[in-house]
């Protein structure tokens, strides 16, 4: 069998000057292409970061200058805060709770408008006849959280074939009483 010189470490000649000739203009295309690139982009960005600094120039213009509220507005605030409160923690359940019952099957509650701020409310219903309001009237007079009970109007609808009496009603009621 024949013998193989296999010797990984041989000595090249050295390489002439063209390969260093090839990696000097190469680095001199780069360094040309990044001085261009510098010298077409530094207008722009100088241009954009004006244009930045005077947005953010108009940004700050137009934010609302900071709240300035002194003792008697504050106080103003928190009395209307406490009117919405306690117009809120009303005994609603309490309210409706009237109207309901026996009574209720006899009359037809139409409207109930309450006013929290009078504590007064406003009631309009109708009745099969004229007992059956007045007894619903008497029992509106007998509950302990209304008073100043009041029958305003009343009239027969006669267009209605079973003619009903309707009516309107104010009473006092809640905190007011």
């Amino acid at each position: 069998m024949p013998r193989l010189d296999i010797n990984f470490a041989k000595h090249r000649p050295p390489a002439g000057r063209l390969p260093w000739l090839g990696l000097l203009l190469g680095l001199g295309a780069l360094a040309a292409a990044l001085g261009w690139q510098y010298h077409y982009w530094q207008p722009r960005l100088r241009t954009a970061e004006s244009q930045l600094q005077a947005t953010r120039a108009a940004l700050a213009a137009r934010q609302p200058a900071a709240l300035k509220i002194d003792d008697v507005q504050l106080a103003a605030e928190w009395n209307r805060a406490i009117a919405v409160a306690g117009k809120l923690n009303m005994p609603w359940d309490q309210l409706f709770a009237t109207f309901e019952g026996e009574a209720q099957r006899q009359v037809g509650i139409l409207s109930l408008e309450p006013d929290v701020t009078k504590g007064e409310l406003t009631l309009t219903a109708e009745a099969k006849n004229f007992d059956e309001m007045l007894a619903y009237y008497r029992m509106l007079q007998s509950q302990e959280n209304l008073s100043a009970v009041i029958l305003h109007t009343h009239q027969v609808n006669q267009q209605d074939r079973e003619k009903p009496i309707r009516f309107r009603i104010t009473a006092k009621w809640g905190s007011a009483s």
